[in-house]
């Protein structure tokens, strides 16, 4: 996929816009500029420098696209000046201003998955798509009215041995307020390097909130998990994220169980949150046979422009005739959509559980030069049927809830469910038959 900005272009943007939005970022205010005259460049004597830089950088923007200016220096100035007269408490200093300022227009445009992060925070956000992260073992999502909600936590780590529950909602990591941020941005003050501690401000139910101590760790994220259900005869995959090893140990996981000849094969995508596309269309393409989906393809990828571009499938289908039923709840995203969608619209497995997350949306990772990242989302993905998945999710054939109740007691009627259908036994149609 070509990128609509390069790196330095989009940086150059990105910082062109935002300034303006200063005071968004920093004081979580709207923007309102009156008809004072603004103050004179030499009354912002800290920030004349930068305030010239910004200025070449919307220069050349506007030059490069012969576009109207994107904003206005003189209204800046006199807000800004008026904040460093009348402000009771400190400004962001240094390369901290630039940074709020991109985030302020970030947040204004209304979309969770585009994010800048720092450089500290996009080191820590690459580290988990290579397979291992550092940081406390868990799962996150978005809470609804902000924070980060608990949805998988990985046996034997840190947040597990703290006493962290699913359905806990994070609301302050180290005292810094997190229901304001986006995931991205949350995460990555959760995560950090092994040995060190962070604090976790919980919200658990009605009780009040209160604060967990962790110890970071190094967390190897375990890909694929198997093992033999319903007396052997039903072969158990679980994925849980598309990592660029991904693809081959999931083959080998899925070849071993065919060639035991299982009556069915379960594929738990449940917590994937995804990872690369180039895994996702790999994987999808071992479930779902040629001639299955129009023209063959896994996902469509559609930009605003009305352009589209279309992964079709590779290579073989591993399954045969052998039946498949896919596990999907809430956590189930990105690349988990593409690959539970593409079965779905083939009619070649029968998906069981919740509805998954609707994460149907593509991140262009712009680095800039001082190692902090632009992720602007630039697409949306589309079924194989062109069914769209971000903001909409996909909805089980077979709906199946799993409440705390059942974690707690470590019940899983999602499983117990596909295990029955797979045997003959189940009493819901996919939702397709009724």
């Amino acid at each position: 996929m070509k990128p609509y900005l390069s790196a330095s272009r989009a940086k150059a943007l990105a910082v062109a816009v935002a300034v303006v939005f200063l005071t968004l970022a920093s004081f979580g205010l709207g923007v309102s500029v009156g008809s004072r005259r603004s103050p004179d460049l030499a009354a912002l004597p800290a920030h004349a420098e930068q305030a010239s830089a910004v200025n070449n950088a919307v220069q050349t923007v506007n030059e490069g696209n012969g576009a109207p200016p994107l904003l206005d220096l003189n209204y800046f100035r006199e807000a800004y000046g008026l904040l460093q007269k009348q402000f009771y408490g400190d400004l962001p200093q240094g390369k901290e201003v630039t940074y709020d300022a991109i985030r302020g227009v970030v947040d204004r445009l209304g979309d969770s998955h585009t994010a800048f992060l720092d450089p500290a925070s996009a080191a820590i956000a690459n580290a988990d798509i290579e397979g291992h992260f550092e940081g406390i073992g868990c799962r996150v999502e978005l809470a609804e009215g902000g924070g980060v909600l608990i949805s998988y936590l990985f046996a034997g780590q840190p947040a597990q041995q703290a006493g962290l529950q699913v359905g806990d909602v994070v609301t302050r990591v180290d005292g810094k307020d997190v229901t304001r941020l986006n995931l991205t941005e949350a995460t990555a003050l959760i995560r950090g390097p092994h040995g060190t501690r962070v604090t976790l401000t919980i919200r658990r139910g009605s009780e009040p909130s209160f604060d967990l101590v962790i110890t970071r760790a190094r967390i190897e994220i375990p890909v694929i998990e198997t093992k033999s259900l319903g007396d052997g005869r039903i072969a158990y995959i679980a994925l849980s994220e598309f990592t660029s090893t991904a693809p081959a140990r999931l083959a080998d996981a899925v070849l071993q169980a065919v060639r035991g000849q299982p009556a069915g094969i379960v594929l738990d995508l449940r917590g994937n949150p995804g990872g690369f596309l180039d895994a996702a269309v790999r994987i999808g393409s071992y479930f779902v046979p040629a001639g299955k989906v129009p023209g063959d393809n896994i996902v469509m990828e559609r930009f605003k422009d009305g352009t589209q571009h279309v992964y079709r499938r590779e290579g073989d289908a591993l399954l045969g005739a052998i039946p498949l039923v896919v596990l999907v709840d809430a956590g189930s995203a990105s690349a988990s959509e593409i690959v539970a969608g593409a079965i779905q619209d083939a009619g070649v497995g029968v998906l069981v559980g919740e509805k998954t997350y609707g994460k149907g949306s593509v991140q262009l990772i712009n680095a800039l030069s001082d190692g902090s990242q632009l992720r602007v989302t630039v697409a949306h993905w589309f079924t194989p049927r062109h069914r769209g998945i971000d903001g909409a999710g996909l909805a089980p054939d077979i709906v199946v809830p799993l409440t705390k109740e059942d974690v707690q007691a470590k019940r899983d009627p999602q499983l117990d469910e596909a295990v029955k259908y797979l045997l003959g036994d189940h009493t819901v149609l996919p939702t397709s038959q009724q």
